[in-house]
């Protein structure tokens, strides 16, 4: 092989590299851009197959991002103006239930949970295409060393501290090349080139699948109601739905709708394959067919626009044993873990994952490097990603319940504003004590949402027929808006955020009993008498009042809060009205 030498903008440099990034989608770009920002004296590679110029829509899922991605794209990686400019800003969340009254043709009667206007920290709905070239010209700019047009051959760990070494054939030619350097990154997504290596990786999968193509055209939720309907299109002023990513919902499935800059939709069917076999949508034409069974509004809108593409992944979610190590390697976005994509975690992690590298990289050239600290990133990234997968893949058999999924929304949405967006914008995950203390904090959440997840399936069985709402919009509780405009705030100080998490918890208690409440008096109105006015186990919830003095419900183990203000604006969001005893 021969030894070659690159330009960095003007700056020859030789082929010996602090850190070679394998793939150059959003993982590795952004983390190449990043380690210049924070690392400026490492010296920096990606290394792709691909030439531009891209195609400017890029057939790629992950085009949807939340708050936390949205601040570590726009602050932390310098990119707020680019966003704004080149890209669309995003109206959160949307789910449209099955209706009530099981009439599927029309839509305005589905119940609807979203946001009435933009929230205050921005997300987007990214154009992965035009996002990565752009990318590509940008960490040029900062001093990368970008090497497009390369099949890479293999990656060969070096051994007791010895250089890593990339193989690759490069050019028009393929001549065999190498690099040599002192941290290798597997960014080259699903091909998962360290994990495969004997020993290092694992990959555990769900069974469950997606599917998703685009079409060329506005795709908007605004069109599968009439125009007369002003009721409805008054919900959200403005015609803004269109910049939501919409998830139509049904049990065991959901499909989005996420648009694209320049008229484009992304289309996704996304499944458990013990509800929704895989076969049943496994092409372009089966899939219109599931979607006229399923989803007939978007089915016939789908007929005035042409498909540009399809795609297809089967049991998407997957996890590792380790994904960073302190023999420097490393594995980010999709060559680590994926979780389940509902909530758009995607980006989070790669965040996460992006993150803990570059600190690495710099403990590294500093010369203070240990096992323990590689061990720990690499057990925060995994385990985050389980967690979050957990948690989501419960929804699957909820989402034809309005009611025990609308809560559950609440619930989930404000568990990402307490327990895990803080640690991006604090950085508190980066400081081992700091991490250590909020952990503590916050470690009953984990068997209080085992509870919670487990309340919910319970609700969705039974299918209480008292609830109903048309319209949620879930910033109008104040507890949650406030708790998220509190907890959204880059760089506090770490007493701050320690002292957030427990005040958090308390928070997170405080919304579990006044769902609880709220789930009783659906299902088991009889029994709410038992449980109102009173400070409750929140981590012995059951809707099985058999069990209550057996899990030690009237036991509780917190300081009392008082839930009252909280109840009331969920139980009337939700059409549950509970009483509250003043």
């Amino acid at each position: 092989m021969k030894d070659i030498r690159f330009t960095a903008g003007s700056a020859p440099v030789t082929c010996d590299f602090d850190v070679i990034i394998c793939g150059g989608g959003m993982a590795g770009l952004t983390l190449a851009r990043q380690l210049r920002r924070e690392q400026p004296r490492a010296r920096v590679a990606v290394v792709d197959r691909l030439t531009r110029p891209l195609p400017e829509a890029a057939f790629k899922i992950g085009e949807s991002t939340v708050e936390l991605a949205g601040y570590y794209l726009r602050d932390m990686l310098g990119l707020a103006d680019y966003l704004d400019r080149a890209h669309l800003r995003k109206l959160g969340i949307r789910m449209y239930f099955p209706p009530a009254n099981g009439d599927d043709t029309d839509f305005a009667s589905r119940p609807e949970v979203g946001l009435s206007m933009f929230a205050t920290v921005p997300a987007h709905q990214i154009d992965r295409g035009r996002f990565e070239q752009d990318l590509r010209e940008m960490i040029v700019d900062d001093g990368v060393t970008l090497i497009e047009g390369a099949r890479i051959d293999a990656v060969t760990l070096g051994e007791a501290g010895a250089p890593h070494i990339l193989s690759f054939y490069h050019g028009a030619d393929e001549q065999p090349t190498r690099l040599t350097g002192r941290w290798v990154v597997d960014a080259a997504g699903r091909q998962r080139m360290l994990q495969r290596q004997p020993g290092l990786g694992h990959r555990r999968e769900a069974d469950h699948n997606a599917v998703w193509f685009r079409v060329d055209g506005r795709v908007d939720v605004e069109d599968l109601v009439p125009a007369a309907n002003r009721a409805w299109h008054d919900r959200t002023p403005g015609n803004k739905r269109w910049f939501a990513t919409s998830h139509l919902v049904g049990k065991g499935y959901w499909v989005w709708i996420i648009p694209l800059k320049g008229d484009r939709t992304s289309i996704g069917i996304v499944a458990d394959s013990n509800l929704h076999p895989i076969e049943g949508y496994q092409s372009m034409d089966r899939a219109r067919a599931w979607l006229a069974q399923r989803e007939p509004a978007l089915a016939r809108r789908l007929e005035d626009f042409a498909i540009m593409d399809f795609g297809l992944i089967r049991n998407y979610s997957h996890t590792s044993h380790r994904v960073i190590s302190a023999d420097r390697w490393a594995c980010t976005g999709d060559a680590g873990v994926f979780a389940d994509p509902l909530y758009a975690p995607g980006a989070d992690l790669i965040a996460f994952a992006n993150s803990c590298i570059s600190w690495l990289v710099g403990q590294d050239l500093d010369g203070r490097l240990t096992p323990e600290m590689a061990d720990e990133k690499s057990r925060f990234i995994i385990s985050l990603a389980e967690l979050l997968t957990r948690s989501i893949q419960t929804n699957y058999h909820l989402l034809g319940s309005a009611q025990a999924m609308g809560t559950k929304l609440f619930w989930d949405f404000t568990a990402g504003w307490a327990v895990v967006q803080p640690l991006m914008f604090g950085k508190g995950f980066l400081d081992t004590r700091a991490h250590a203390e909020v952990r503590a904090a916050t470690r009953q959440f984990f068997f209080l949402s085992l509870q919670m997840n487990q309340m919910f399936l319970d609700w969705a069985e039974r299918g209480g027929a008292r609830a109903g709402y048309d319209f949620i919009d879930y910033l109008t509780v104040d507890a949650i808006r406030d708790m998220r405009a509190r907890n959204l705030i880059p760089n506090k100080p770490i007493p701050d955020l320690i002292a957030d998490a427990r005040e958090n918890m308390g928070l997170m208690e405080e919304l579990a009993l006044a769902i609880f409440r709220i789930a009783v008096a659906d299902v088991l109105p009889d029994r709410l008498e038992q449980i109102e006015g009173k400070w409750l186990n929140p981590c012995a919830i059951s809707l099985d009042p058999a069990t209550w003095e057996e899990r030690g419900l009237f036991r509780p183990r917190t300081a009392p809060r008082d839930t009252a203000h909280m109840t009331e604006q969920l139980g009337q969001l939700f059409g549950v009205p509970v009483r509250v005893p003043a």
